[in-house]
């Protein structure tokens, strides 16, 4: 794109893209408007695994520069989605922002506007994401999104009735002790012919379960080997459990959770899931195997995110996974989009085609 040099309230900005080096200004943008490094405890290395490593390809940034000073940024990351049986290319929208000097400019739409046109003319069908409240109504207002549902939180308690008995708590312990005594192998345990292991990344496996489980659900991202030891895997400061169910040879499922330290007490989040469900007890051994890990690392909830129309929905719900009240989230987030090809606007917007997990959204 050529540059272009916009003019408000008597200051200058120029929008351009990215120019090799600019990752060192739009890192110290980000801690300056957030407050805090994009990875766990830097930024940098970060910054690279997410937008040079993307195994899609292409970097779609936009900048807002004040004379030499880094101001705004607007950026997607492309991801083949499985939209209604084949696949496309769409983008996930994150890390805008704008120096809060630098506020009621216009910068967010300017370069929002600049960035679609460009994702348009390479062929991506829609881009989506997860506006906070603060800034849902600026996307559908300003840039013509559409607010597809409240993110889906489902939380399981995961504390210590007080009316529990000595047996249970014994039991529970016994349960960690065996847990943390397994910490360390490969495979962690068998039932009913189905067996658990623990992975450190994903190999051809995950292409042939994703095969098998593609067509569950109308809209998702693709999630094989590629994507999948990206996100996860090859991830910078990632802490992340990956284990995968078997029967007689072959993946029946795989569940990625990750223990976070919340304001609120350790939290499990469940990360990424799939289970074949022709084998029904797969997908019961790997919600069990997060239940039992959050016990054994004093969580004090568990959390999925759960569309209406998940074919996973009902298999947490009977495990006490039930939906947050909106009113409730700590900081409630929405999921919206907005389409490009106008033939994809009723499926994108029906909240009952899309499967979400907290991995498809970049903050976790």
């Amino acid at each position: 794109m050529t540059d272009k040099i916009v003019e408000r309230k008597n200051k200058l900005f120029q929008i351009r893209d990215y120019r090799s080096g600019d990752e060192v200004a739009i890192c110290a943008l980000f801690e300056k408007v957030f407050g805090k490094p994009m990875g766990k405890t830097e930024s940098l290395r970060h910054w690279q695994w997410e937008f040079l490593e993307n195994p899609v390809g292409g970097l779609f940034v936009k900048l807002a520069w004040a004379e030499e000073k880094l101001v705004g940024q607007y950026t997607a990351s492309p991801l083949r989605v499985h939209a209604a049986g084949k696949e496309i290319v769409a983008a996930l929208s994150h890390d805008t922002m704008t120096d809060p000097e630098y506020t009621g400019m216009g910068i967010f739409r300017k370069t929002a506007e600049a960035l679609y046109d460009e994702l348009a003319d390479a062929g991506h069908s829609f881009i989506y994401g997860f506006p906070n409240r603060n800034s849902i109504h600026g996307f559908i207002k300003n840039l013509k999104w559409q607010q597809v549902m409240p993110v889906p939180v489902h939380i399981r308690p995961m504390g210590i009735l007080k009316n529990n008995t000595d047996r249970l708590l014994g039991r529970i312990f016994q349960e960690k002790k065996e847990l943390r005594r397994k910490e360390n192998e490969m495979v962690l345990y068998g039932v009913g012919g189905y067996q658990l292991k623990r992975e450190t990344s994903f190999g051809d496996w995950a292409d042939d379960l994703w095969q098998a489980c593609c067509d569950q659900h109308r809209l998702w991202v693709v999630r094989d080997k590629k994507y999948l030891n990206w996100r996860y895997a090859l991830k910078p400061e990632n802490e992340y459990e990956i284990i995968s169910a078997w029967k007689n040879g072959n993946p029946v499922g795989y569940v990625v959770y990750l223990i976070a330290d919340m304001s609120f007490g350790n939290t499990i989040f469940v990360m990424d899931f799939m289970a074949d469900l022709r084998h029904p007890g797969a997908a019961n051994m790997l919600i069990n195997r997060v239940i039992k890990a959050a016990q054994m690392h004093d969580c004090s909830f568990a959390s999925a995110l759960l569309t209406p129309g998940s074919k996973y929905l009902w298999l947490f719900r009977r495990r006490m996974f039930l939906p947050l009240p909106e009113k409730l989230f700590p900081q409630p987030l929405y999921f919206g989009v907005r389409c490009f090809d106008f033939s994809m606007k009723s499926l994108v917007a029906n909240p009952r085609a899309w499967s979400i997990s907290w991995g498809d959204n970049d903050v976790i």
